[in-house]
């Protein structure tokens, strides 16, 4: 879930948060300056995590995140094709 008030962007994500859609919108946000910083929250089973960050910062952060599920997904399908 995405929300903003004035300057600040406020997204909420879980662990199956489409994080390839929403590194698309953070980047798109990061080229129009709208907002200035961004509160990531995320919630997990148990617990939640709330940081405040610059939005390029946290579209890094979501774009590694990415990359990485990407690198799992090929190295699980090259463990089932073995």
């Amino acid at each position: 879930m995405i929300s903003f008030d004035g300057g600040t962007l406020y997204v909420t994500f879980t662990r199956k948060t489409n994080l390839t859609k929403l590194l698309r919108l953070l980047e798109a946000e990061a080229q129009l300056g709208l907002h200035e910083r961004a509160v990531a929250i995320y919630k997990g089973r148990q617990a939640a995590m709330r940081q405040e960050m610059g939005i390029p910062a946290l579209a890094e952060l979501v774009r590694i995140e990415v990359d990485i599920v990407a690198q799992l997904r090929l190295e699980s399908a090259l463990k089932v094709g073995m």
